[in-house]
């Protein structure tokens, strides 16, 4: 189960700096396509990470 949380966890982090990272360098340089693709990829690991982790979640009875 560590090991399952772990994955949930750096998936989650993973995703909040790429949509942090996304964000700063759209307030510091302005809108790009770099910024664009930076907070598309965050949002689809975020996402791609929450079902992973309601998946394995022990809620639905492993």
């Amino acid at each position: 189960m560590a090991s399952t949380e772990r994955r949930c966890h750096l998936g989650i982090f993973v995703s909040l700096v790429l949509l942090s990272v996304g964000l700063g360098i759209d307030v510091l340089i302005g809108t790009s396509l770099l910024d664009f693709l930076i907070v598309v990829t965050g949002l689809v690991v975020g996402w791609a990470s929450f079902l992973y982790c309601l998946g394995r979640s022990p809620v639905w009875g492993e």
